[in-house]
């Protein structure tokens, strides 16, 4: 029996499913918290009284620190332990979620919700490796995606609950919501969940410091571009590209790296990569497109796409569970190329578009969107998470996590650049007609969607109608031609996930010789204690 099988504990069936809600409710945590924030943004404005640019600042935080940390949270899980940065994690999004709502000025809010970046990029980057590592890798699959079901479907009623809270109780208590996600995880992971083994070495402080540096330049940077090409923007992308060179260097030449770039001579895990980018770039840059269609040209407020996401996120998270059982029937390749053709779908969709579309195909679009990003989720993390070395789980997790924050955040910068250029060449004239700028345009265009961050009503929506009616055919050409162009994606993905994904059937043993032929040294873990 090798050292790895040696420290896995042996879980009773009850002790399983509570490890996995326990995960599952840190994934809530990690995605619920900006929706909450963007749902409750304006209560918070005004409750502090607070300019807007400080609050698109407050709001941008938590996400900036979640990408720059995600991957040296997992790193360090394989060194300390995952259970235990678990907890830590869970601790700092309990603590700092209070301090947020007890924040008696902007500057002790921007503390806080610095903080619950870091802390919520502990859960995200812990959390799924917990249940890759604890559970037999024949069983992967079916947790994996039982995970990922668990997390959506806990987050799907939060933004609602927490709205109501603060229209109760005030906007303080919207910060509440999540730490008390937080307390329920806490309380199971304590009780139920298993310490996982510990990699013998050293952090790789230079590593996870360019890490950090290149992942926040570039979600700064990408989030920056959002309103326009200037220096700031273009600085902080050559940053990030200069530290992100930099990383690869130094990890390539350490004796003990913080993550094992070896990992990227799979095949399977560098078509697990696109996919993962693709479907994040989309489902980012698509909730614009969502939302800049319901306010401008349909005349709605940001509340109905609320509305719509409640039930199309209860259908991604059966969708999301779903997909394990289907993985290990049809194969990981087939699910994730069936998750790209959904989102595929969605895309298309928008070409569909006009003034009078009613809201039950706005409803499947969005649905669409998040059915076949949850589709995704399960395959991509699975081929993902089998390329781990050994005790390199939480690194890789990390990887994962931070992959698909920058398609996300590069979602919403290139279809609101790219569509604000349409808007303008197709009603160019109606617009100088009106007196309404560039700067407005792009003012109107943040409006409707807030931004990455999720900083929704900062600014008058009412910019918004302004431009819708100017130039509302511009608009619709606009979507139309963005959902052609970025149908681009998918289709890409796909063609990956069919080259460098073998069509074999995801069995247990197939999936042990793959992990052979990619690490020989990794212990089998067939023969492991599980639930």
């Amino acid at each position: 029996m090798s050292a790895t099988e040696a420290t896995t504990p042996t879980l009773t069936r009850t002790a399983g499913i509570m490890t996995i809600v326990a995960m599952g409710l840190g994934y809530t945590a990690a995605i619920a918290d900006p929706t909450i924030l963007s749902a409750n943004m304006s209560a918070v404005r005004v409750g502090l009284q607070i300019l807007p640019s400080t609050a698109s600042f407050i709001a941008s935080l938590a996400t900036l620190t979640m990408a720059a940390t995600v991957l040296g949270a997992g790193a360090l899980g394989d060194i300390y332990g995952m259970r235990r940065m678990y907890v830590i994690g869970l601790l700092g999004t309990m603590t700092f979620g209070a301090s947020a709502a007890a924040a008696p000025t902007a500057g002790v809010l921007m503390l806080a919700r610095a903080g619950t970046g870091v802390a919520l990029a502990i859960l995200l980057g812990v959390s799924l490796a917990v249940v890759s590592t604890i559970f037999a890798a024949e069983r992967r699959t079916t947790v994996i995606a039982w995970y990922f079901g668990v997390g959506v479907a806990f987050s799907a009623p939060l933004p609602v609950i927490s709205s109501l809270l603060a229209t109760h109780w005030g906007w303080r208590a919207c910060f509440l919501v999540v730490p008390a996600v937080a307390a329920a995880a806490l309380v199971i992971t304590v009780r139920w969940v298993p310490e996982t083994p510990r990699a013998a070495r050293a952090p790789d402080v230079g590593g996870l410091t360019l890490a950090a540096v290149a992942l926040l330049a570039l979600v700064f940077g990408a989030a920056r571009l959002e309103t326009g090409v200037d220096v700031v923007a273009i600085t902080a992308l050559c940053a990030g590209a200069v530290a992100g060179t930099a990383f690869i260097v130094w990890e390539a030449r350490s004796a003990e790296p913080a993550v094992d770039l070896s990992v990227f001579r799979s095949r399977r895990f560098d078509a697990a990569v696109v996919a993962g980018v693709a479907f994040n770039f989309l489902a980012g840059g698509l909730m614009i497109l969502f939302a800049f269609y319901l306010v401008t040209v349909r005349g709605d407020s940001m509340e109905v796409l609320g509305v719509l996401l409640i039930p199309a996120t209860v259908l991604a998270a059966v969708a999301a569970t779903a997909a394990g059982p289907a993985a290990a029937r049809f194969g990981e390749r087939a699910v994730l190329i069936l998750g790209l053709a959904v989102m595929l779908a969605a895309v298309l969709l928008l070409t569909w578009f006009d003034e009078k579309t009613g809201l039950a195909v706005v409803f499947a679009a969005v649905a669409l969107t998040a059915v076949g990003g949850a589709i995704v989720a399960t395959p991509q993390a699975s081929i993902m998470m089998a390329a781990a070395p050994p005790r390199l789980g939480g690194a890789v997790a990390g990887v994962k996590s931070a992959v698909n924050q920058a398609g996300y955040s590069l979602g919403p910068t290139i279809f609101a650049l790219v569509g604000i250029d349409l808007i303008l060449r197709g009603g160019a004239k109606k617009l100088a007609g009106s007196g309404i700028s560039l700067q407005d345009a792009r003012e109107a265009f943040r409006a409707t969607h807030g931004g990455p961050a999720g900083s929704a009503h900062l600014l008058e929506p009412e910019k918004a109608r302004i431009v819708a009616t100017t130039a509302t055919q511009s608009m619709l050409d606009a979507i139309h031609t963005l959902g052609l162009v970025m149908a681009v994606v998918p289709v890409a993905a796909i063609v990956v996930a069919v080259v460098l994904i073998s069509p074999h059937r995801a069995c247990a043993g197939c999936r042990a010789s793959s992990r052979s032929a990619e690490h020989p040294s990794r212990p089998s873990r067939g023969s492991r204690n599980r639930s």
